[in-house]
């Protein structure tokens, strides 16, 4: 009697563990998901660069001899400038159409709005990454939902990073209208927030910076080690 309760408590463990097969599977299914989310916000860029391991040495680099007064980097071959048009066209974000508030004011806000920002507060990277993959956007109030903690998401990990666990108020302008997110000046937005975080960082002499640096080191290598293999580099966006 002893041995049957062995053998079925060896055969509920085995069914319990996690199978490797269905892990990939779910997590291949999470990642073809989030793409074709990209391309339906204009955010398209953030398909694949989340996974990818950066070199954290060289984006520092180039914080630093980062000018704020003029937005340019002064390398040694170089001055190259940074402008929403060039982080536009380097990472496929629409720089163009609505511009983002600098920050919520709850006056303009309506009840149903004021509660949607008032649910994410606090939220981590983390708790949003749950709320994308189990919600089901199958109904218009679901749909809505799975938006605003995709783009607050998007933004915490990728376009407009922060320091810190929880969300800045600066991302919860995004999440106000998401009626048609391609609408909206991505690309303004995250420059907007990386010069904003790079003067931070020298004020408070901070360690790190906010904001996506990965821009910088797209349009870094593009200007000076890309585009002259190209005749006509200079019509070419990076």
């Amino acid at each position: 009697m002893a041995r049957k309760t062995m053998v079925k408590k060896k055969q509920e463990i085995q069914q319990n563990k996690v199978q490797p097969q269905r892990c990939r599977k779910v997590a291949r299914k999470t990642f073809l998901r989030a793409n074709d989310s990209c391309e339906r916000y204009g955010i398209r860029c953030v398909g694949k660069p989340l996974h990818l391991r950066y070199q954290q040495k060289i984006m520092m680099e180039l914080v630093d001899c980062f000018n704020t007064n003029d937005n340019s980097m002064k390398t040694t071959l170089g001055r190259i400038t940074l402008d929403e048009t060039k982080i536009g066209h380097a990472l496929g974000l629409n720089a163009r159409g609505n511009i983002f508030e600098k920050k919520i004011d709850n006056k303009k806000l309506s009840d149903e709005q004021k509660a949607a920002v008032n649910s994410f507060k606090g939220a981590s990277a983390l708790s949003l990454k749950r709320i994308v993959i189990e919600t089901q956007p199958n109904f218009e109030e679901n749909a809505r939902k799975f938006k605003k903690a995709f783009i607050l998401n998007i933004q915490k990990t990728f376009l407009c990073s922060t320091n810190s666990t929880p969300l800045s108020p600066k991302h919860f302008p995004a999440i106000v209208n998401v009626d048609n997110p391609r609408q909206m000046n991505w690309a303004r937005h995250m420059c907007s927030f990386l010069l904003d975080g790079i003067t931070e960082m020298r004020r408070k002499k901070l360690k790190a910076v906010e904001g996506c640096v990965f821009a910088l080191l797209i349009i870094y290598l593009h200007e000076t080690h890309f585009g002259e293999d190209s005749k006509d580099d200079e019509a070419r966006p990076p």
